[in-house]
Order: structure tokens, then C-alpha cells, then sequence
């Protein structure tokens, strides 16, 4: 009886990969697509925060060349200054002046604001471009390693069950069966060590001669609890 507890116990390892790699299997897919939508994402946050810049700094040229305007329209107030004739012609473009100097100060103030925001954003966009190329990277072997182990998937599965189905049949008929119950009833997991005690199954207290006769391997013992087989083995 050992050496089918042994063997048992051997198949439910196989069995345990089996399901670790069919999991593999429907989840790499879905791991890839999210990256893909990662990297999608963040390119789209790379691509606004560039438009805002761009659209920043489209405005800030156009209100350069207001100030340009309003310092060539001061020029020619300033030049009109000596072909006046009368004191109220002279107060009138000195008026003329002072509110054009006041509304090419609101613009400076405005292209000020301006490069300040768009040097801001231009930090923040360089930050984002960094953070992509990183991710891009680590995205790139990430992919890499699941679609390689995605490739070789279906032949490590095949040849698991081929090790799992030849050790079953080496096992006597109504503990195979007690097995299979078992993996249908308790989503594959018939064989389970006890540690300290305690089924690592169900994670319940078992009583502790029980555990002493556990440790032995020398019979069929169940859990009480979730009915799985018991196999002892040691530092688990």
C-alpha cells in the first residue's frame, strides 16, 4: 500500500500541472491582450498630453504675434506724437498708448502663463514617454515568454497526462477510482500532505493519533473532513 500511496500521491502532482498548465492556457491569451491594452492606453495618454502641448503652444505663437502687432501699432501712436497740432489730438494718442501698452502687458502676463504651463506638461509628457518605453520593454518580454510557453503548451499537456494515465494504471482499481471521485468532487485536488496536524486540503485539525497513523503511508486514511487521500511527506 505505500507504493501506491506513493504512486498516487506522484499523480496528483501530474495532476496538479495538468490544471496550472490548462489555466496557463486560457489565461496567457488574456494576459497578452490586456498588455496590448496596457501599451494602447498609454499611448493614447501620450498622444493627448502632446496635443494639449501642441495646441499650447500654437496659442502662445499666436499671442506673440499679437505683441508684435501691438508694439508696431504703439511705434506708429509714438510717431503720429509729432504731427499733432493741438493739445487734445496729443492727449488722445497718449491715451491711445497708455491703453496699448496695458493691453500688450496682458498679453506678455498671458504668453508667460502659457510657457510655464507648457514647460509643466513637457515635464509630465517626457515622465509618460518614459514610463511607456519602460513598459513597452518589459511588455515585449513578457509576451515573448508567454507566447514561447504558450507554443509549447499543448505538447507539455499531452505528455503529462500520458505520465498521469500510465501511473494510474499501475494504482489497484478502487483506489483509482476513489482518486477519480475525488478529483470530479474536490476540483483536482484527491491527494493532499498533512502538516502539523492539520489536512492542507480543507486546512482542519485532524485528531493526532490519526496524524501518527498518517505519517506512517501504510494505509489508505481519508480526512475526515474533506474525505481526501492523505500522503505524508515531510518539510511541506
Amino acid at each position: 500500500m505505500e507504493q501506491e500511496l506513493k504512486t498516487i500521491y506522484e499523480v496528483q502532482v501530474l495532476e496538479s500541472n495538468i490544471i496550472n498548465n490548462e489555466k496557463k492556457k486560457l489565461i496567457g491569451p488574456k494576459k497578452i491582450e490586456e498588455m496590448d491594452k496596457e501599451l494602447e492606453e498609454l499611448k493614447k495618454k501620450a498622444e493627448k498630453e502632446k496635443t494639449v502641448i501642441d495646441e499650447l503652444d500654437k496659442e502662445r505663437r499666436k499671442k506673440e504675434k499679437e505683441l508684435d502687432v501691438e508694439k508696431d501699432r504703439i511705434k506708429k501712436i509714438e510717431a503720429k506724437l509729432y504731427e499733432v497740432k493741438t493739445n487734445k489730438e496729443y492727449q488722445a494718442l497718449l491715451k491711445e498708448i497708455e491703453m496699448a501698452k496695458e493691453e500688450m502687458d496682458k498679453t506678455e502676463e498671458d504668453i508667460i502663463i502659457l510657457m510655464d504651463r507648457i514647460e509643466d506638461l513637457k515635464k509630465d509628457y517626457k515622465s509618460v514617454l518614459e514610463h511607456l518605453k519602460k513598459r513597452e520593454n518589459e511588455i515585449k518580454e513578457e509576451k515573448g515568454r508567454l507566447l514561447n510557453e504558450l507554443s509549447n503548451i499543448d505538447k507539455t499537456l499531452e505528455e503529462l497526462k500520458q505520465q498521469r494515465n500510465q501511473l494510474l494504471k499501475s494504482v489497484n482499481e478502487d483506489l483509482r477510482n476513489i482518486y477519480l471521485n475525488l478529483i470530479q468532487r474536490r476540483e483536482g485536488l484527491a491527494v493532499v500532505n498533512v502538516k502539523n496536524g492539520v489536512c492542507l486540503g480543507c486546512y482542519m485539525n485532524i485528531p493526532p493519533q490519526l496524524f501518527i497513523e498518517v505519517t506512517k503511508n501504510n494505509r489508505l486514511i481519508t480526512c475526515p473532513s474533506c474525505n481526501r487521500i492523505f500522503y505524508f511527506v515531510e518539510d511541506i
